[in-house]
């Protein structure tokens, strides 16, 4: 049988996030797919009129049972692919498999592009091969972390209109960048090789048959948050590209098996020299000896430095580190803008990879750049807070301290915040960023007053 070059998929999962990455992960490989966050919202897209070749059921619905889903599939001869991250085990996968028709099961967390596979597998339909990028015959010089000097100087190419929707073109490997006032080199866009990076696409509609987008735009950030879609990567254990828009700022976010491995920014403020003259690692005078040393030996800030025995390597990760946590961490109070996805790998293999937990990353985050004032409105004292079914991480993977963990162990819905507060010995902006973090992180939730069939759980005392 020959496998036809494109399905049509149907996702069924409830968080909105871990959705659209699926989505744009299925666009990525030339399919048209289509997200329904709800299993009644699933059922409607079985009308008639519309043909769906294969499924992903997320088990574990916020109105109905994954199972009623995966039985009105079967009755509809549409092969499906089930997942939980709560039902797990071999009981559930054979359940799954032998009682409901599922193709297959998968428990949370799990590998994406492994899920696909068994999608496509399921469809009778193979991915659109992606041609390679071509390479340069002189790779231009890199350091290990990818700042505003790669991406562009976007008042180039869009004004500061607050028009969103207007395209980001790429920069050539011939074309000059400007040279910043601080002397440091400008480098050729990192996506040198794309004819065009954001694109004008305003919905998670599939591309024309055949075409494949290299980014597709996820959504807008008024709809969630930055710190759920590293949940959404992380829980998929994904590699790519998120891409953040906020006005005239962009910021990309890199990641490999679903653990951020750099971050890139157009602010001249968060390139790495100012940034080490911030942390007191550099004065003025001294970045500008680094910013001419590097011009002359055709080196990032980053190597020069080393070079001039500033920063020894182990340094230079370190900091590498915490500028990557300033960057992704400045954009969680972004209530505006655009994100978008790409599966891209990342391209440049001389660059110092890290690895951060975007766990701990949020709950430092948080506290960092939330306000007293802001985290009370969004904690007002009559919320409870409840453990979420199917967190995206385990409990033994974040790094809570002694107060925050007992914390996290009287929210079990019984409590109001205020009751929270008068049991925790943190600080009222500690305990209220604490719980923020916790909620954005998918640990904890707060639940409807209307009964659902969502499973209770506790860490309770």
């Amino acid at each position: 049988m020959v496998c036809a070059p494109m399905a049509r998929l149907l996702i069924v999962e409830d968080n909105h996030e871990l959705a659209s990455l699926i989505v744009s992960a299925a666009q990525g490989r030339g399919h048209e797919a289509r997200a329904a966050y709800t299993g009644e919202s699933a059922l409607e897209a079985l009308s008639p009129g519309l043909k769906w070749d294969a499924a992903l059921v997320d088990l574990l619905l916020p109105d109905i049972r994954g199972s009623e889903v995966l039985a009105a599939l079967r009755a509809h001869g549409i092969p499906a692919i089930a997942v939980s991250g709560v039902y797990k085990g071999d009981r559930f996968a054979q359940e799954a498999v032998q009682v409901h028709g599922a193709r297959a099961f998968f428990a949370k967390p799990f590998e994406l592009n492994t899920v696909m596979d068994a999608l496509e597998q399921a469809a009778g339909a193979a991915p659109v091969p992606r041609a390679p990028p071509p390479v340069p015959e002189e790779p231009p010089p890199s350091d290990e972390l990818l700042d505003d000097e790669d991406l562009i100087v976007l008042e180039e190419v869009l004004p500061d209109s607050g028009d969103t929707s207007a395209p980001l073109q790429a920069v050539s490997e011939t074309e000059a960048l400007p040279i910043p006032d601080d002397g440091e080199h400008a480098l050729p866009l990192p996506f040198e090789h794309r004819q065009q990076v954001w694109s004008g696409v305003t919905s998670l509609a599939a591309p024309a048959r055949g075409t494949l987008p290299e980014w597709s735009l996820g959504g807008d950030l008024k709809d969630t948050s930055v710190p759920r879609l590293l949940n959404a990567y992380y829980e998929a254990r994904h590699h790519g590209e998120l891409k953040l828009k906020h006005g005239s700022v962009l910021k990309v976010v890199y990641f490999e098996a679903g653990l951020i491995v750099y971050a890139a920014s157009n602010l001249a403020q968060e390139r790495f020299g100012r940034f080490c003259v911030r942390r007191g690692v550099l004065t003025e005078s001294r970045l500008a000896e680094v910013a001419a040393h590097a011009r002359e030996h055709g080196l990032r800030t980053g190597e020069a430095m080393l070079r001039l025995g500033i920063l020894d390597a182990a340094r230079r990760q370190q900091l590498l580190e915490e500028q990557v946590k300033e960057i992704v961490g400045s954009t969680f109070t972004w209530t505006e803008g655009n994100y978008g996805f790409s599966a891209m790998r990342p391209q440049r293999a001389d660059l110092v990879k890290l690895s951060v937990f975007p766990g701990d990353l949020v709950l430092e985050g948080v506290e960092k750049t939330e306000t007293l004032v802001a985290l009370r409105q969004r904690m007002p004292p009559s919320r409870r807070l409840f453990p979420t079914a199917d967190p995206p991480y385990g409990l033994h993977e974040l790094k809570l301290h002694g107060p925050q963990a007992l914390l996290l162990a009287y929210a079990d819905g019984s409590k109001t915040v205020e009751d929270l507060l008068a049991l925790t010995d943190l600080s009222e902006r500690q305990a209220l960023a604490t719980l923020r973090a916790l909620e954005l992180l998918g640990v904890l939730e707060e639940r409807p007053e209307a009964p659902s069939r969502r499973h209770r759980i506790t860490f309770g005392l």
